[in-house]
């Protein structure tokens, strides 16, 4: 990517939200999840979380990754009693605001993208 519009998008969008920053370019200018990564590293996408095999669940794996607001995911897959392959689909585990864990299953690693860029968008008064 050209680096002169790298810095130009940066400037751009310098002082925006994450939520806000990742729905301009990947809705507005239509920018893969990569050319994000690029444009603004700071923005956690699903090619960040590094899998490994599962502590528990055989032939299952997992990730982790906590956000600079102190929210994280836990992502897992692949084996027995998971929602999701760990191939094409993922169980997500996000913290619900209350104390507890959300969890969400079968999400495409384009919809972990998004659970992801929500859960680190959020401000600290909102957690």
């Amino acid at each position: 990517m050209n680096k002169n519009y790298v810095e130009k998008m940066r400037n751009h969008l310098s002082g925006e939200s994450i939520r806000i920053k990742y729905n301009v370019l990947k809705n507005d200018a239509g920018h893969t999840d990569e050319e994000i990564k690029e444009i603004c590293p700071e923005i956690k996408i699903f090619s960040d979380l590094e899998f490994k095999p599962h502590g528990v669940v055989p032939e299952g794996v997992m990730s982790s990754l906590t956000f600079d607001n102190g929210q994280f995911v836990s992502v897992v897959g692949g084996g027995e009693g998971l929602y999701g392959d760990g191939k094409s689909s993922f169980e997500v585990g996000f913290p619900d605001g209350s104390g507890g864990i959300d969890v969400e299953g079968w999400l495409s690693p384009e919809q972990v993208t998004e659970l992801m860029v929500d859960i680190q968008s959020k401000s600290p008064n909102e957690l």
